[in-house]
């Protein structure tokens, strides 16, 4: 007798979901920025989150900090090179979950370069939507070093200050629809 596991698919609802970066300015203070257009799917067990397979894409192109200057620069060649790399992704290899606490672990891509990654997310829940939708919510913070994406510019201020953080902090509010 075999035993079918049954599966569902969730898809991040974009309206609902926001992907952040903040960057040390002078070293001093943060810069925001968001991608305003992203798309990702979930495949878990019915039962949870738990071993998931996840897929992101994040356009690259849609960045915004509020200033089109430093938008630019941000899409250029010093940074994203969203010409040649107009999508960063990620993918999933394990997906562990304890009570609300879930760690991802995949491949993330920037700028054709992969690198290994592991993150931390909290489950927040699961509910309807006005329209009897099943929707899903999650929040994570990270930090990612930009040079291992070989996003090295920079530049030296007053003899021995360097103008931007290689640190850069990444926040996540994803909802999930639940599609199948």
């Amino acid at each position: 007798m075999s035993t079918t596991v049954k599966q569902a698919t969730w898809a991040i609802d974009p309206i609902h979901s926001t992907i952040r970066f903040d960057a040390k300015y002078l070293l001093i203070t943060s810069v925001s920025g968001w991608f305003r257009e992203f798309e990702g799917t979930l495949l878990s067990g019915c039962d949870g989150f738990d071993n998931s397979e996840i897929q992101l894409a994040i356009y690259a192109n849609s960045l915004t900090t509020g200033n089109e200057e430093r938008d630019n620069h941000l899409r250029s060649p010093d940074f994203f090179d969203t010409k040649k790399y107009p999508v960063i992704q990620f993918r999933s290899t394990a997906v562990t979950t304890q009570d609300k606490h879930i760690t991802v672990t995949g491949i993330l891509t920037v700028k054709g370069i992969e690198h290994p990654y592991s993150f931390n997310a909290t489950f927040l829940g699961i509910c309807p939507d006005p329209n009897g939708n099943t929707k899903a919510a999650f929040e994570m913070d990270t930090v990612l070093n930009r040079k291992d994406f070989n996003i090295t510019w920079n530049q030296l201020f007053d003899k021995n200050g360097l103008l931007l953080s290689d640190e850069v902090k990444v926040h996540c509010d994803l909802q999930l629809l639940k599609l199948s």
